[in-house]
């Protein structure tokens, strides 16, 4: 891959009450004239609150779905301003880097949960016309400002789905190297530091299950970090592997479940697949509360074996699941052996 353009934020602001500080920020990077704000129906209230402390002119714009049709009009709202904030969870942030990146504009992710690792990364996940999700580049955020009083209040299945996504770079990092023997591009840095954020959140899942400031610090810190591992590697590789491809393989079978609670359950089948130590990733996803088998994830024993067997072929990228003979019968032995179902 060259050259290699790599983005990262210029500023990270981490603490409580740092929501206020959004002027400051943008006075720093050299920002001023109008924003464009947008934020959800459940969520507005934080953008409410950070609106009160800018003296910018802006325009407020409720996201609703992550759809072309809203991608277009905000499009067209943001000729008129200078930079986009986006304060909300994963749809509203990604609405705001694929709005920045067409419109050549700043961006800044102002998460209202550490839910996902997405309030850092440059990469948006979109559903094709045939629902089949799939990753693409939207604009890195200039600055990330992650109010630790808001996230710590956020909803507890929201922190822990979290951290199960982080948790999951283990096995994503294990398809990254097969995919490396097959001429990919492969990034050692990256790799470190998806690592590195695994493991934050294991050793901290007592203080994070206990909503700690110093967990929910943590936990954010590593989601960040998970973040700049894809900008580094400019793909979702070091973050996304087989564990997510059946997460989306169980969204398109209408599973009630939340993105990282599946990614977390299906690190656990990934890594007993892969050799790796399934059940190291499996007492971590205990200890932080997300759930561990189909159960807990709300859906049936099918489900789960139809979705590990859709995974292969939701998205062209080589993993566990090219690399060995899978069918049906080893995918009821994976889901069996890891208890995912009984």
């Amino acid at each position: 891959m060259d050259p290699h353009l790599i983005e990262l934020p210029r500023k990270i602001l981490v603490g409580k009450g740092v929501i206020k500080k959004v002027q400051n920020i943008c006075d720093d990077l050299g920002i001023d004239g109008s924003a464009l704000i947008l934020t959800g129906p459940t969520t507005q209230k934080f953008a409410d609150k950070m609106i009160k402390h800018i003296e910018m002119d802006y325009h407020k714009e409720i996201i609703e779905s992550l759809t072309k049709n809203t991608i277009k009009r905000m499009e067209s709202l943001a000729k008129r301003f200078n930079i986009v904030l986006s304060v909300g969870g994963g749809r509203v942030i990604d609405t705001g880097k694929l709005v920045a990146l067409r419109s050549d504009i700043p961006f800044i992710s102002i998460p209202t949960a550490p839910s996902h690792d997405g309030i850092a990364s440059e990469r948006v996940s979109i559903k094709e016309g045939n629902g089949k999700p799939h990753s693409i580049a939207g604009k890195p955020p200039i600055a990330i400002i992650a109010d630790i009083k808001i996230l710590r209040n956020a909803p507890y299945r929201l922190i822990a789905s979290g951290c199960a996504d982080i948790i999951s770079n283990r096995t994503a990092v294990n398809d990254w190297r097969l995919g490396k023997h097959k001429g990919e591009y492969f990034s050692e840095f990256a790799v470190d530091l998806a690592l590195h954020a695994a493991e934050i959140v294991i050793r901290s899942a007592d203080l994070i299950r206990k909503r700690k400031e110093k967990g929910i610090r943590s936990l954010v810190k590593a989601i960040i970090t998970s973040g700049i591992s894809m900008s580094m590697a400019h793909s979702s590789r070091p973050a996304s592997g087989a564990e997510h491809m059946f997460s989306h393989a169980l969204d398109l079978l209408g599973s009630p479940a939340l993105h990282g609670e599946q990614c977390g359950v299906g690190s656990i089948i990934m890594a007993y697949l892969q050799g790796d130590d399934w059940e190291k990733i499996r007492d971590a996803l205990k200890s932080v509360g997300a759930p561990v088998s189909a159960k807990e994830l709300g859906i049936t024993k099918e489900m789960a074996i139809e979705a590990l067997l859709k995974a292969r072929k939701i998205r062209k990228r080589y993993t566990i699941l090219n690399h060995i003979r899978f069918n049906r019968a080893k995918a009821v032995e994976a889901l069996k052996a890891t208890g995912v179902i009984d």
